[in-house]
C-alpha cells in the first residue's frame, strides 16, 4: 500500500469534522476529474489550471465567481478545474495524476503558458506540483497557502525569517517527515537565485488563519508579487485577491 505522502499537510489544514466522515472527499479516481471552461474568444494563448482547497471541488470555482473574473477580463485563456480533492494528496498520487489526467492533454494543444491558481490545500498544490514539474509550469498564484505545522513556522520566525533560516540539504523524494522542511528550503532557494521555478506570486487576506505562514513567503517575494485583502479564509477574500491579480499582475499582460 502506497504511504500517505501528504495525510499530515491536509490535518494541519484545520480539517472540519463534517469532512472526515464524508468518505466521497477521501476517493481519488483516475482519472481526475476535470471541468473545462473555454475561451469564449476562440483558441486561446494561455492555460490556467484552478487547484480546489479542503473539502471543495472543481465546480466550486464557477460557483464563487473564479471563472467569471477571468473570462469577463476578455483575455486569451483557457480554463481547467481539477477535482483534486485530498483524496489524491493523502495518497501521494496529486502531482502524478494532475500531469497525466489534466495538465498534459491539455499542454499537448500548444498553450504558450500554463498557470496554477488555487486556495488553501490547493495553493499548496500549486507549489508542490511545480517543484515537481517545472518544465510544465509559467506561473503561480497561490492563495493563502498552507506552507508547514506552526512548529515550524514558529522556527523560521525564530531564525528570522525564512531567508535566515538554516533549511534542511535538499531531498529530491518527498515523504510524511520531511514534505514540509523541503518545501520551505525549496521556496527560500528560490527567493535567493538558486534554484529555478516558476513565477510565484502568493495572496492572503489580513486575518487570515494561515496568513503568519503566508507572510514568511511575502517576504522573500517581489512585492509586486504579493496580493493582501481584508478578510479572513474563505472564498469571499480569494475572489477579491483573484481581482487584484488578475488587474496587475503577470498573467493578464501576457496573456492577453
Amino acid at each position: 500500500m502506497r504511504r500517505p505522502s501528504l495525510l499530515l499537510a491536509a490535518l494541519a489544514l484545520a480539517l472540519l469534522p463534517a469532512l472526515a466522515g464524508c468518505a466521497l472527499v477521501w476517493r481519488a479516481p483516475v482519472p481526475m476529474r476535470a471541468l473545462d471552461y473555454p475561451s469564449p474568444r476562440g483558441p486561446a494563448r494561455c492555460l490556467v489550471v484552478f487547484l480546489p482547497g479542503m473539502g471543495d471541488s472543481a465546480e466550486d470555482f464557477a460557483k464563487n465567481g473564479f471563472v467569471d473574473e477571468v473570462q469577463q477580463r476578455g483575455l486569451s485563456i483557457d480554463i481547467v478545474a481539477a477535482n483534486a480533492t485530498i483524496g489524491y494528496y493523502s495518497r501521494g498520487v496529486f502531482a502524478e495524476r494532475l500531469a497525466d489526467d489534466v495538465v498534459g492533454p491539455r499542454r499537448a494543444r500548444g498553450y504558450q503558458q500554463t498557470w496554477l491558481i488555487g486556495p488553501s490545500m490547493g495553493g499548496f498544490g500549486t507549489l508542490f506540483y511545480s517543484r515537481q514539474h517545472l518544465p510544465d509550469v509559467t506561473g503561480v498564484l497561490a492563495l493563502a497557502p498552507f506552507l508547514g505545522d506552526r512548529k515550524l513556522i514558529d522556527e523560521v520566525y525564530a531564525a528570522g525569517g525564512l531567508d535566515r533560516w538554516t533549511g534542511p540539504p535538499r531531498v529530491d523524494k518527498l515523504t510524511p517527515d520531511n514534505y514540509q522542511r523541503e518545501m520551505l528550503r525549496w521556496l527560500q532557494a528560490v527567493a535567493r537565485g538558486q534554484e529555478p521555478a516558476p513565477i510565484i506570486n502568493v495572496g492572503f487576506g489580513r486575518t487570515d488563519k494561515l496568513g503568519r505562514a503566508d507572510e514568511l513567503l511575502a517576504a522573500v517575494l517581489p512585492p509586486d508579487r504579493v496580493y493582501r485583502t481584508e478578510g479572513g479564509h474563505n472564498w469571499i477574500p480569494w475572489r477579491a485577491l483573484l481581482r487584484q491579480f488578475l488587474d496587475r499582475g503577470d498573467l493578464a499582460r501576457t496573456c492577453r
